[in-house]
């Protein structure tokens, strides 16, 4: 099915307006003009929910996502998001071109914290995003402290109350603190090995060693 051109001058420039943190673009929605070209459809600086508006049921569309804020405010990275859309009224052959298509228009795209191919707005919903960046992220440093509106850091609390558990884990622990002997135990007679030969002398190995004469063996079974 062959590669994807994405040269489109609009789609560059698209993209370094969703990165860049000086412009209010949220989103860049890009479109097939043809079989195997895609153009810039849109930038957007409204909310996810408007940016899912866009999205045809009879279209393969691919879309780079700005997410910012959230409630884990410990962790205020800017983070982004590919959606591959393929709606539900795709037909096949288009369905098919998006395997070969969809590792192009990331690389043109660029990184990502998350992707997700997608056919049901249901699954592109913020909240459904949300819960995959902190997946992906394995951030949730506030643990709901900034659910009222008024952000108040927990992280020191948090701190303390891992501590607390370790420290209530280690007295419940039966492993006591380790102690270390300093004389012979009871049952035990020190042995001095210093000055002692570890291997035999050459002389003394002779003494073990014992030739066997096999032609006179057989000689004597005869």
């Amino acid at each position: 099915m062959g590669s994807v051109d994405v040269s489109d001058g609009g789609i560059s420039t698209a993209i370094a307006s969703v990165r860049d943190d000086g412009t209010d673009d949220m989103y860049a929605i890009l479109k097939y003009d043809g079989k195997a070209k895609l153009i810039l459809q849109k930038t957007g600086s409204g909310s996810m929910d408007e940016m899912a508006g866009e999205l045809d049921d009879g279209e393969v569309q691919y879309v780079l996502l700005r997410v910012e804020g959230g409630r884990d405010q410990e962790s205020k990275a800017v983070k982004f998001v590919f959606i591959t859309w393929v709606g539900a009224s795709v037909g096949g052959m288009a369905k098919g071109r998006v395997a070969s298509h969809k590792m192009a228009v990331k690389d043109a795209l660029g990184w990502t914290v998350v992707d997700i191919q997608a056919d049901d707005k249901d699954d592109i919903s913020e909240e459904v995003i949300r819960e995959k960046l902190k997946k992906a992220s394995g951030a949730n440093y506030d643990l709901g402290s900034n659910a009222g509106g008024n952000y108040e850091s927990k992280a020191g609390e948090i701190q303390a109350a891992g501590r607390n558990n370790y420290q209530t884990l280690e007295k419940e622990s039966n492993i006591g603190p380790v102690v270390f002997e300093t004389r012979a135990l009871p049952k035990e007679t020190p042995i001095d090995l210093g000055g002692r030969p570890m291997v035999a002398s050459a002389t003394e190995g002779k003494k073990n060693t014992v030739i066997r004469d096999e032609g006179a063996k057989m000689k004597g079974e005869e």
